[in-house]
């Protein structure tokens, strides 16, 4: 246990000296309670100092904590802005996140948030 223990210490100090790849393995933890206790909170922090640094999967994990409503206020048009970013870069996933809000959304919503945030080409 001693080992796991210094490993996570290891990470939160390199996540909190701004590392996002830690970050984002900070978030993962803290969502899935590995080595910690489980904490949607905790996790979406995390993923945020990862995500505000142009961090993929940190973007569409924090995305996806807003449209679920996990440990943040359920956001639609946020979640959509994160799976763009991410969309932008290359992420499918976050592309299909994009579709899976804009179905939510009623037309006029959808319309206004299209027209303020465009989807990205297809690749």
């Amino acid at each position: 246990m001693a080992g796991l223990r210094d490993e996570l210490e290891d990470l939160r100090a390199q996540a909190q000296a701004g590392n996002p790849i830690a970050q984002f393995n900070m978030g993962v933890r803290y969502a899935q309670g590995q080595g910690v206790p489980q904490d949607y909170v905790e996790a979406a922090r995390w993923y945020a100092a990862a995500a505000d640094q142009g961090d993929v999967p940190a973007q569409f994990n924090l995305g996806l904590l807003f449209y679920q409503g996990q440990g943040v206020e359920r956001n639609l048009a946020y979640a959509f802005e994160l799976f763009r970013a991410a969309a932008l870069q290359g992420d499918e996933r976050a592309r299909a996140g994009m579709e899976a809000v804009l179905q939510e959304l009623p037309p006029k919503e959808r319309e206004v948030l299209l027209t303020r945030l465009p989807l990205p080409p297809s690749h």
